[in-house]
């Protein structure tokens, strides 16, 4: 068995290639590439939501609120929110939309049933209001298409805008699959106001991020004005701002505000209350929502929270996505990189909120806590600021080598 000797000098295309690499995976290259992979998600999703939207069972209902300006009878308003969630749908749809399931079967067939749903959907208040205003000029079923996909563009846009203000572009690397696993590109194509509301609170979350807390009220209020639950969230800011003792008065108002609005908004809807709505989403679907209050009981509230455990860490991705997010901050404390005082406060709501609205309400769909995964993810991302570029330098011969730091003795 003969040795054969290889020289320096043999290795030298491969050290060129390796050399070659490190030259072309510069800090420009890296953030380009991060930046056109976000773009073409948010591309794609707003595109699809626009042209292929997902026609969900929901959509009849707002769009039925949304005729009450002028409709009142509740088979008029039955017959014609039916129609227009119909019309242009496809026929695998559209018998998902009729026939489903013994619910949407009934809901379908039966006005006065349909009309008792409405309780729970008049008190999202901005999103009915916008497709009210929308379906003057387009179809209804288009206004939901419109406002989902501009609210994804502009959901888009508030995170790409906080990378690189932030200078943490690369950190888009990252953000770009995690936001379509927290159901980004779902979202955008249902007619929903989960979008809608990410769309406001994912600015307010930011500005509150960077103690700019009279600026981040406003876009907060219409995050509640777009789903009343957003209350549990200014809560959560409230409680985190008086223990880090800033911001306190901002916060206070807002909350304030929420309070105020609450009972007028749920009075307009006739709304059933909590633990009816508590027992319908969680517990059992009711044909008819009419004199619909059951007592409540702490055994079926527990059984309530646990199905929603169970669903959420069976068929979403928020739980395991968090769990991730929360290591990786514990990770960079330890390291004393825990954030700015800001930061951690918005940091320490968000925790707040998902044991809050786990508690009061624990739906465990992905779309409902997307807006609280995404900023804690971008905060996250703007402590660490990852950088994947390989700076490099000259070495004796010309070529471009790796900066080294010394290695600690």
């Amino acid at each position: 068995m003969s040795l054969v000797y290889q020289s320096p000098v043999d290795a030298l295309p491969l050290r060129r290639l390796v050399e070659e690499g490190r030259r072309l995976l510069t800090r420009r290259v890296l953030t380009g590439v991060s930046v056109a992979a976000f773009a073409l998600v948010v591309l794609a999703s707003v595109v699809t939501g626009l042209i292929r939207p997902e026609h969900n069972w929901d959509m009849a209902p707002y769009i039925a609120v949304s005729f009450e300006d002028r409709i009142s009878d509740p088979e008029a308003l039955h017959k014609a929110a039916w129609d227009a969630t119909l019309e242009g749908v496809s026929d695998g749809q559209r018998y998902e939309l009729m026939k489903g399931n013994p619910y949407n079967i009934d809901q379908f067939a039966n006005p006065d049933h349909f009309f008792s749903q409405l309780t729970m959907y008049r008190v999202k208040v901005a999103y009915t209001e916008t497709i009210r205003l929308l379906d003057h000029w387009v179809s209804p079923v288009m206004a939901t298409a419109i406002i989902a996909s501009v609210s994804t563009l502009f959901v888009g846009l508030a995170l790409f805008y906080w990378a690189v203000r932030r200078d943490f572009a690369q950190g888009l690397l990252f953000a770009t699959p995690t936001i379509v696993l927290a159901g980004y590109f779902d979202m955008a194509l249902l007619a929903t106001p989960d979008m809608m509301m990410a769309a406001f609170a994912i600015p307010g979350m930011y500005l509150a991020s960077r103690g700019k807390a009279w600026s981040a009220v406003p876009f907060l209020l219409a995050m509640y004005l777009v789903r009343p639950d957003g209350i549990i969230f200014l809560f959560a800011l409230l409680l985190a701002a008086l223990a880090f003792g800033r911001d306190r008065l901002p916060y206070l108002l807002a909350f304030v505000a929420a309070i105020l609005l609450y009972s007028p908004i749920t009075a307009a809807a006739n709304h059933p209350g909590w633990w009816p709505h508590f027992y319908f989403s969680i517990i059992e679907l009711q044909n008819d929502m009419r004199g619909f209050s059951p007592p409540f009981d702490p055994l079926i509230y527990l059984k309530g929270i646990i199905r929603g455990i169970s669903v959420a860490l069976r068929y979403n991705n928020w739980p395991m996505i968090m769990g991730v997010l929360l290591l990786a901050w514990a990770y960079l404390a330890v390291k004393g990189r825990v954030g700015t005082r800001p930061q951690v406060m918005v940091l320490t709501a968000l925790i707040l909120n998902f044991i809050g609205k786990f508690v009061t309400f624990p739906l465990p769909d992905d779309r409902v806590y997307f807006i609280f995964v995404v900023p804690f993810l971008m905060l996250v991302l703007e402590i660490w600021k990852p950088d994947f570029s390989l700076p490099t330098r000259r070495g004796s011969d010309g070529h471009r080598l790796a900066k080294t730091e010394p290695r600690a003795a």
